[in-house]
């Protein structure tokens, strides 16, 4: 305490009630208000196309085809290294298993940049707790969205719809 305060306990007192009157003052400004937050479980909020949560495998909306390559271009660009994809021996630009370990991902969002199928997006899906973190690895079978999902995003980002691959042709043979 320096030397005015303790001669003028008067002056205190006043110093302390107007401190006291602003508080209250600024509390009663904030009652009057509406208020900002929603209620998280009963409303979701707004969140944007470009927001990065949850990491999922595209598939072609219009076919149901997965779009995955297997270049492994996501696997080589993961700061994280939580990507890992395993193509598949038998035929040349398929998938046989993709994992992401969502419980290390940071989110970056590179490996969505560089895919150059759109096949791994960011999603709107935050709610990923678990009670395991072997539970937050995720399979193929768990990151690849239904035709629905994908046909949502596709729309929802403003992504270009895929080309379909085709099947190889059949010869014709005459009788």
């Amino acid at each position: 305490m320096s030397e005015n305060q303790k001669e003028n306990p008067v002056s205190n007192f006043f110093a302390g009630a107007k401190a006291i009157a602003e508080g209250l003052g600024t509390v009663a400004k904030q009652a009057s208000r509406d208020p900002v937050s929603t209620s998280y479980p009963d409303e979701m909020p707004a969140l944007y196309p470009t927001s990065r949560h949850r990491l999922a495998l595209n598939v072609n909306p219009l076919t149901g085809e997965h779009l995955c390559i297997a270049c492994k271009q996501c696997e080589r660009v993961c700061p994280d290294q939580c990507i890992t994809v395993i193509p598949d021996p038998t035929a040349k630009g398929k998938v046989e298993e993709f994992y992401i370990d969502q419980g290390l991902c940071m989110f970056c969002g590179l490996c969505t940049e560089v895919c150059p199928t759109d096949c791994i997006i960011n999603t709107n899906d935050f709610e990923m707790s678990d009670y395991t973190r072997e539970a937050l690895v995720y399979d193929i079978k768990k990151l690849t969205l239904k035709r629905e999902e994908s046909e949502f995003y596709f729309k929802y980002k403003e992504l270009s719809l895929p080309k379909s691959k085709k099947a190889p042709a059949t010869p014709v043979t005459k009788k």
